[in-house]
């Protein structure tokens, strides 16, 4: 059984090199066979000459293992798909280009699909960093925006219907199935939802999605990402990007704005803080879903 990792990256070259790093440093160990596709989504030919140089640097150690792939327009899925294209693992594995690998991930990984055989998708958690997790400031923050993608299922939960990219892994097979991620999706296009709607496509076509608690990745912390902008800005995308592939009608978007409004007028009086940004984020989701169909039905009548 061998592995394609494949890393879309475009302008986090520290994070990324932090990333490769760690992958030559533990996957190595293993005996499991391996190779990484870093697919080089920059914006500009100085970032991409960065990235590309990177991977150089860590295929100048292991020449076989660490190739790049360029991707001149811009979109995450666009870029996975071309490095799915180049690559030859039996079992494609994805990460995005700001976590951390722990030690024994691949063969954790190896072995789940080994062991495994009903299952076609693996899901690792998504850990914070040890210096955040007693950080009562951050928690508070990370409590109200959520906006940093921890994901970390209950003791005993084997299988799930979802996806989150930043560290998943799939049997090839799954693409020949159902598909390459969908380009109109995701960072660089429509901002977000590209592994959800992804995994709505694996369990629709009879596939199962199996977690593995060990196959753990770190997330760096960026507390940008925690603010009221970017909060705002993350449910706009994802009410956008839902659009693009689940069919809501006016009515229905109509329906949800007014319930979400309600709702946060009620959690304002109330306090309950957890409770007022859910429904702000539903409110977000549903403003910008509703502007998205709107101009679509006025370029339908052009």
């Amino acid at each position: 059984m061998d592995f394609s990792i494949i890393i879309a990256s475009f302008e986090r070259t520290g994070a990324l090199d932090r990333l490769l790093r760690g992958v030559a440093q533990h996957f190595v160990e293993s005996s499991v066979k391996f190779e990484v596709w870093v697919a080089n989504n920059a914006r500009d030919e100085t970032a991409a000459r960065a990235i590309d140089g990177i991977v150089a640097r860590h295929a100048g150690a292991a020449p076989v293992r660490f190739r790049s792939v360029r991707e001149t327009v811009p979109g995450k899925c666009r870029a996975q798909n071309r490095a799915i294209a180049a690559s030859t693992g039996a079992i494609l594995g994805f990460f995005d280009d700001d976590v951390e690998v722990t030690p024994g991930w691949l063969d954790v990984a190896a072995r789940f699909f080994r062991d495994k055989p009903d299952y076609d998708v693996m899901q690792g958690p998504i850990l914070m960093p040890p210096e955040f997790r007693q950080d009562q400031e951050f928690l508070r923050a990370h409590e109200r925006y959520r906006t940093i993608n921890f994901v970390q299922y209950p003791a005993g939960m084997t299988e799930i219907y979802t996806l989150t990219g930043a560290n998943m892994a799939m049997r090839r097979k799954v693409i020949d199935q159902v598909g390459l991620f969908n380009e109109a999706l995701g960072p660089g296009c429509s901002g977000i939802s590209e592994d959800v709607e992804f995994a709505q496509r694996v369990i629709k076509n009879g596939m199962r999605i199996g977690y593995e608690p060990a196959a753990g990745v770190i997330h760096e912390v960026d507390r940008s990402r925690l603010s009221e902008e970017f909060f705002r800005q993350r449910h706009e995308q994802q009410g956008r990007s839902r659009l693009i592939y689940k069919k809501q009608s006016l009515a229905s978007i109509l329906a949800n704005l007014t319930k979400s409004t309600f709702q946060l007028g009620c959690h304002n009086l109330t306090g309950n803080v957890r409770k007022k940004y859910r429904a702000k984020g539903r409110y977000y989701h549903y403003r910008a879903m509703l502007a998205a169909k709107l101009n679509r039905l006025a370029d339908s009548h052009k």
